[in-house]
């Protein structure tokens, strides 16, 4: 019987080693493929960045060889210092006269005022509606997309949609109800930095450099709204529905974790994780639904 014992036991130690190298071998092939992920990533913005290079080259030598054969004014002051100075460093009375020239003044029209690019970038406004996930108008307008521009970029804005969403259908992890817990869901790893430098590619391609930089300081606030999370390292996306008995009531509590925090709440006032909610768009209903429970009606005490 001690023989018995003794081999159950070793047995056991062993198929528990076994699942833990099983464990860590899945975790680095993830931290692996994700590393693959961001260099094919920034090897593509590489390549991006070099063929703008390459573009703005050859225009730089167009623009040398027209000005090469432009007449130069004589006795210009305005024309001197456009020489030596960029037009948005000008002397204010210089370029109060520039503008007026070209006609760029507040009087030249009733709808529109020309501004320097400086002036743009350092503008507050909205770029991204962060509910809708597309260009706002006024992004539109003030960096002058094409048709064609605007199409490119809100088909990378669906590009992050939809890989998101693949990656949370192919990662989420389910554990079987046991005991007082009900539900059960984990997202182990955090795909904003790859989703992320993919979008980053697709704007360089579609707007260049200047424009790219600017949507991409409105990233956040609308992939927070997704439920990405964007810091340097992973984080892991929780949902746990535990029974609770509190005196005579029984009472149902909603532990999440994602990239704002943990959070412990009685349902069904609980916040919802954005993360998981391409997989449950009605949020805690459909948790219930999936998972054979009854969501309450009201918060405890009400």
């Amino acid at each position: 019987m001690i023989k018995i014992l003794l081999a159950m036991t070793f047995l056991s130690a062993g198929a528990g080693g076994i699942l833990t190298i099983r464990q860590s071998t899945t975790r680095l092939q993830h931290e692996a493929n994700a590393a693959r992920e961001a260099w094919l990533t920034q090897t593509q913005l590489v390549a991006a960045a070099q063929r703008e290079k390459d573009g703005l080259k050859e225009r730089l030598g167009e623009l040398k060889q027209t000005l090469a054969q432009t007449p130069t004014p004589a006795g210009s002051a305005l024309w001197s210092a456009l020489q030596t100075n960029r037009a948005d460093r000008l002397p204010p009375e210089l370029r109060e006269r520039l503008m007026e020239e070209l006609g760029f003044n507040w009087k030249a029209s009733a709808d529109f005022v020309v501004v320097s690019k400086e002036t743009i970038r350092q503008l507050h406004m909205h770029i991204i509606n962060q509910w809708k996930g597309e260009l706002t108008e006024t992004a539109v307008t003030v960096f002058a997309l094409t048709p064609g521009e605007r199409e490119q970029v809100e088909t990378a804005i669906e590009r992050v949609k939809t890989d998101f969403k693949d990656w949370v259908a192919t990662h989420v992890q389910r554990h079987e109800p046991k005991d007082d817990v009900l539900a059960y869901y984990i997202l182990p790893d955090d795909p904003a930095l790859s989703i992320s430098n993919n979008f980053a590619t697709g704007l360089f391609e579609a707007v260049g450099r200047e424009r790219a930089e600017l949507v991409l300081r409105d990233e956040q606030k609308w992939m927070n709204e997704l439920g990405l999370g964007r810091s340097p390292t992973t984080y892991t996306a929780v949902i746990r529905v535990k029974r609770e008995t509190v005196g005579n009531e029984q009472r149902l509590k909603a532990e999440t974790q994602n990239n704002l925090g943990t959070r412990s709440d009685y349902l069904p006032g609980a916040q919802f994780p954005k993360a998981f909610l391409s997989i449950f768009p009605n949020g805690w209903a459909d948790v219930a639904q999936r998972e054979g429970f009854e969501l309450p009606s009201a918060p405890p005490g009400r």
